[in-house]
């Protein structure tokens, strides 16, 4: 029975802490011999609008996409345990009616996830290991994650062991591959490069602050990544070392929290060094007892900027992030020149400055609202209508990026099925626009959504 516990223990620290959770709200349960299969899902299907697109305020025809995952859960003797996530995903009325498959790839059917989860492996009490393809959420997702609004969502093929030190924390490390030959398009927009080779490695120390009498989590992480890749013009070494604390407090009147990241990056670029850093600092307060439960948070965010186009790469780079999070639903500043990620490892870009303040209440049981404001600017002024400033610069420069509002509304339909309904706004400012989006046409973006889980 304590052996079980501790496994039960471990899987569940390791689910809360690393792994996102299952797709599954509830599943059926098959008895195989001694084998025991649980399988479960999930579809989402999603309508969208872009009544005008950011810089040339043209709109488009509404759209619609869909994911289809099925979850198969084999437990079997001894501690292990597979795991298999086939997927569809695609968009609508690409798919020849049912005919054959889109050739331009519109229709993907993939493995999300395949991966063995070892429970306690050699009699090791608190220790997991999982090797596979498999989801990675390192804390908040600030530098991997999932990225669970697109339909696809992201997985990383590697080993993850990780240690449960009692009721204090977990503490993990993931080596994973990220070389996509094959296809020649890499996690890192390899363009066709034959040649990518890139390894991460991740080392992170995870915990809640339950033993000490609060809420709230905290996390030290470290990543190194080396991509050796002709298409990013240069061999890389990068090492970023995160840390997070988020305390959380029970008051008379609400629940207060905190928050307080930064980061720090190291490493090379063929001659050049990194220098990039982050912070976040923020505070809000839930009001529980009150009619609607209203809630407001908040904060601001600083990524690094290069101020020029020479030298070390002060530009802090985010690794894997899920960007659709923290910067915005539209999705206009984690896609532009001014954020890095992905293919602009080796790229200089200005940076951003994200003042933010996210409100949200539930004025049904089953009806949550949010609302989240932004305001955002470059770190360091960009060169109007060119961007990163060329050395010795002398024409106009500029920090104003511009403001967004995302609003959501959630209705729990049944137990197993959530409607959403939001909207986007995002006023670039006319020297942004000219410089990064061809235009400063605001942007007006609405989608519908069911998902449901099962």
């Amino acid at each position: 029975m304590r052996k079980a516990l501790k496994a039960a223990t471990l899987m569940g620290l390791a689910a809360a802490l690393i792994v996102p959770a299952a797709p599954s709200a509830k599943a059926a349960d098959m008895d195989m011999g001694g084998t025991k299969v649980t399988i479960g899902g999930q579809l989402r299907e999603r309508l969208e609008w872009y009544a005008n697109e950011v810089g040339t305020g043209t709109g488009r025809e509404v759209g619609g996409t869909y994911r289809a995952r099925l979850k198969i859960k084999a437990e079997l003797a001894d501690g292990v345990t597979a795991v298999f996530v086939p997927q569809a995903v695609g968009t609508w009325g690409e798919n020849m009616q049912g005919v054959g498959l889109d050739t331009n790839g519109n229709a993907v059917f993939d493995m999300h996830e395949a991966y063995m989860l070892l429970s306690n492996p050699f009699g090791i009490n608190n220790v997991i290991v999982k090797i596979g393809r498999q989801e990675v959420n390192l804390g908040n997702q600030r530098l991997v994650g999932a990225v669970g609004w697109s339909q696809a969502g992201r997985s990383l093929d590697g080993i993850l062991v990780g240690y449960v030190a009692g009721d204090y924390g977990l503490a993990g490390f993931f080596y994973g591959k990220l070389n996509d030959e094959a296809s020649g398009v890499g996690p890192w927009l390899s363009q066709g490069d034959k040649d990518l080779d890139i390894d991460l490695y991740v080392a992170t120390w995870q915990g809640k602050f339950k033993p000490f009498g609060i809420g709230g989590t905290y996390e030290i992480t470290d990543i190194y990544v080396n991509p050796t890749t002709a298409a990013l013009g240069v061999d890389a070494n990068i090492n970023t070392i995160y840390g997070r604390v988020t305390p959380a407090f029970d008051t008379d009147f609400a629940k207060v929290k905190l928050n307080l990241e930064a980061a720090a990056q190291t490493g090379t670029a063929g001659p050049n060094d990194f220098s990039g850093y982050f912070f976040s600092v923020g505070a809000g307060a839930d009001f529980t007892d009150v009619a609607w439960a209203p809630g407001a948070f908040v904060g601001y965010d600083y990524y690094s900027g290069d101020s020029d186009d020479q030298g070390d790469i002060d530009s802090f780079w985010s690794v894997l992030p899920t960007a659709h999070k923290w910067l915005g639903h539209a999705d206009v500043i984690w896609a532009s020149n001014i954020y890095k990620f992905n293919g602009k490892i080796a790229n200089r870009s200005p940076g951003v400055e994200d003042l933010y303040l996210k409100l949200h209440a539930k004025p049904l049981n089953r009806l949550a609202l949010g609302l989240d404001l932004h305001y955002f600017k470059t770190a360091e002024d960009y060169a109007v209508g060119i961007g990163v400033k060329p050395a010795n610069y002398k024409g106009k420069t500029s920090d104003d990026v511009g403001w967004e509002s995302d609003f959501s509304l959630k209705y729990k339909y049944s137990k197993n099925l959530c409607l959403s309904l939001g909207w986007e706004h995002f006023d670039p400012d006319s020297d942004f626009g000219k410089t990064y989006l061809g235009g400063d046409d605001a942007e007006d973006h609405i989608w519908a959504q069911a998902d449901l889980k099962f």
